[in-house]
């Protein structure tokens, strides 16, 4: 009877499948870890995103027309401010990227009025100060939030 000497032994293929099993595995782990990376990074992209989209919306409407308070004794017209709208129109609240849903929080939005040099009572106002978060439930299943400011400037 003669050995085939060409053969591997069960020793040596365990060694080789622990050999293997050592090297894929952290490879596997570094994979999945960045791939996390990436999708978190792409999830708060989308929300840059959509606070730029929320920012040029802003500045789309006439000056006059962003802030709400200033119209508390009339109910129709601040209705069409864009305060009042992104506080209250879920077209301007709620924005879809990448199947997942962006809410701009209406308790964390605000828009102040910047009065010039004098501040007297009857300054103009030269510039909003407008803050808001944007709240979004990310890929990994968490909770993000992203808290915008900005101040925006009369045009004349």
């Amino acid at each position: 009877m003669q050995k085939n000497k060409s053969a591997m032994s069960m020793v040596e293929i365990m060694i080789g499948v622990i050999l293997l099993t050592l090297i894929v595995v952290p490879s596997l782990n570094v994979i999945v870890s960045q791939t996390k990376t990436v999708t978190a990074t792409r999830d708060h992209s989308s929300a840059a995103f959509v606070a730029q989209k929320i920012q040029e919306l802003c500045r789309s409407f006439k000056f006059d027309m962003i802030e709400a308070e200033q119209y508390n004794a009339d109910a129709v017209k601040q209705k069409q401010t864009f305060e009042w709208r992104l506080k209250n129109d879920d077209q301007y609240r709620k924005h879809v990227v990448n199947e997942i849903e962006y809410l701009i929080d209406p308790a964390e939005t605000s828009i102040d009025l910047l009065k010039g040099i004098n501040d007297g009572a009857n300054t103009k106002t030269v510039a909003l100060a407008f803050r808001f978060t944007i709240k979004y439930t990310g890929k990994d299943q968490r909770e993000h939030l992203l808290k915008i400011s900005t101040v925006i400037t009369r045009r004349e």
